[in-house]
């Protein structure tokens, strides 16, 4: 045997360590922009309907704008973020139907869907 022909008893580990890197590389970036990009569209403002919708819940019940201020206040913002959009559909729900208003729509569908989990 020559010299050239190459190590066969070397691990497969080492052989192949570029590629495992540079996988394990990859398999980190993509899990790390994916994280990002859940961040920015979670913290996104809601859009109609859904802000309208929150204005109705609000409208409907002194509780329910009550329960909207102390999430505007806590959370310095002037609009609620995409991700607290259901647990504050869900809290202004309960309070303005504990009060005996009636709201109907597409949204209350799914934001009572929320409320009774089946």
């Amino acid at each position: 045997m020559t010299a050239d022909s190459g190590d066969p008893s070397a691990s497969f580990a080492r052989r192949y360590r570029l590629p495992i890197a540079l996988g394990v590389l990859m398999l980190v970036a993509v899990i790390v922009t994916l994280r990002l990009l859940l961040n920015y569209f979670g913290e996104r403002p809601i859009v109609e309907p859904f802000k309208s919708y929150i204005e109705q819940l609000a409208d409907a019940s002194p509780e329910a704008r009550s329960e909207l201020q102390r999430y505007l206040a806590a959370s310095a913002r002037d609009s609620v973020a995409s991700r607290d959009f259901l647990p504050l559909c869900k809290r202004m729900l309960r309070q303005v139907l504990a009060q005996g208003a009636d709201v109907r729509g597409e949204i209350f569908a799914l934001c009572k869907e929320r409320l009774n989990p089946k």
